[in-house]
């Protein structure tokens, strides 16, 4: 075995050991400055044509297959139904084949030589595809119109200024309440990390939290970028979450949990911050977009609505949660899988694919149909604007468990938001 297949079976195994996130995708974690966030780097990928390389490959009767992981059986009807509209315009005979152990699968395929044509990438598991050099990235021009797609997004799946896969699709978090609560305690929608302790503390009573939410990175994260801060810089070669934005942030939530006014939801004896929610064990919480299917399905009845999170010293900060379709470097068919990839990413495949789901659309162009269909949602496509990834480089993912950990003790009593930072620094030091 070479070098270069023993070095990514040793990443792909590491993968395989990643936990999946919450919602559609699992890991981003974005830099220290949303506004440069919003700015897609200089990549050479992607085109301006408006017609993708679909145009220019011979597709008929090519067999391609599209990997990915399965969310629920409407969704993989969804999308099953959009590739049936790819064969049909060009004869080709492409097919999703859902794979119910997906990082296994994909593992395997990677690690024998034999991908298939086209597979979701996690946004948490790029920096370790790339690093190995088992993706391809995105060729001149076989993206139409790429600055359609919001730059955050685009953002995500570049590194060191090369583009590797278009999103098909994106969720953030938002700060979701029951309006009937809200308006008997008088409370208004906070807006800001003053009103939200002030709410959370008004609607706690002794059956409610005022606010719930998961005790991690991919929740607690948020209010680091409302701070100016994160764990790492934007370039991630360097540990800023001491930089004082961080300790303003944890200090904030110590308070706010010291305080009884928030809880997490296993200590108000539910699972996630939706059933915490839905169940009426707190008046908010803060989840992605993916609770709003949660609730039609299991609790029809419940009244809810959603705003952007409340805005930090530092402005708005959320998470932008996103996976892509890649193309293998080691691609049997390179421009007939570019050419399927085009079709499900351009606008008429983003708004085909995100009909009727609570996922969003990852094109600006697309943004005022999808919320004509779902009006409510506008609080989680507006952090589109800020967003930034739950992303770490290669080889640091570990310090995202360093900080889940702290922070649960800290929460706890047990710890000190400096003592957090602290432990958060030397781990980030000895991976970096």
């Amino acid at each position: 075995m070479t070098t270069r297949w023993m070095r990514l079976l040793a990443v792909l195994l590491a993968l395989g050991l990643v936990a999946a996130a919450c919602g559609d995708s699992d890991d981003d974690g974005g830099g220290d400055d949303a506004a440069d966030a919003a700015e897609p780097a200089d990549d050479g990928g992607g085109g301006d044509d408006g017609g993708g390389a679909a145009g220019d490959v011979d597709l008929a009767g090519a067999e391609l297959s599209v990997w990915g992981f399965s969310s629920s059986e409407a969704e993989d009807t969804q999308l099953s139904a959009v590739i049936d509209g790819f064969n049909a315009a060009t004869g080709a005979q492409a097919q999703f084949q859902p794979q119910p152990e997906y990082d296994a699968a994909l593992q395997a395929a990677l690690v024998a030589g034999d991908p298939p044509d086209v597979f979701y990438v996690d946004s948490g598991r790029l920096p370790e595809l790339v690093d190995s050099g088992a993706l391809a990235p995105v060729p001149d021009g076989v993206i139409s119109d790429p600055d359609d797609i919001y730059g955050s997004l685009r953002e995500v799946f570049t590194i060191d200024g090369t583009w590797y896969c278009p999103p098909k699709d994106f969720s953030t978090l938002g700060l979701v309440y029951d309006p009937i609560v809200l308006e008997a305690a008088g409370v208004e929608v906070p807006t800001t990390w003053e009103e939200l302790a002030a709410a959370a503390e008004a609607l706690t009573t002794d059956e409610q939290v005022g606010l719930s939410f998961g005790a991690e990175f991919a929740r607690a994260g948020a209010f680091l970028f409302q701070a100016g801060s994160n764990i790492l810089n934007e370039t991630g070669d360097e540990v800023i979450i001491d930089n004082g934005g961080g300790l303003e942030a944890l200090t904030y939530l110590d308070d706010l949990f010291a305080s009884g006014a928030a809880a997490t939801p296993q200590d108000i004896d539910t699972g996630w911050g939706g059933e915490a929610f839905a169940s009426g064990a707190s008046a908010m919480t803060i989840e992605g977009n993916w609770i709003v299917g949660f609730l039609d399905t299991n609790f029809p009845d419940k009244e809810f609505a959603v705003a952007e999170l409340p805005a930090g010293p530092a402005g708005p900060g959320t998470f932008a949660f996103t996976v892509c379709y890649g193309v293998a470097a080691a691609a049997d068919n390179p421009d007939q899988s570019w050419a399927l990839v085009e079709y499900l990413t351009n606008a008429d495949g983003a708004a085909a694919w995100t009909s009727g789901f609570q996922v969003m659309p990852a094109r600006e162009s697309v943004r005022d149909g999808w919320l004509g269909d779902n009006p409510d949602l506008e609080a989680f496509v507006a952090g589109a604007e800020y967003a930034q990834r739950f992303q770490f480089p290669a080889g640091v993912g570990d310090i995202q468990g360093v900080f889940n950990e702290g922070f649960q003790r800290m929460i706890g009593g047990e710890i000190t938001p400096e003592e957090l930072i602290d432990s958060v620094v030397e781990a980030g030091e000895d991976l970096l």
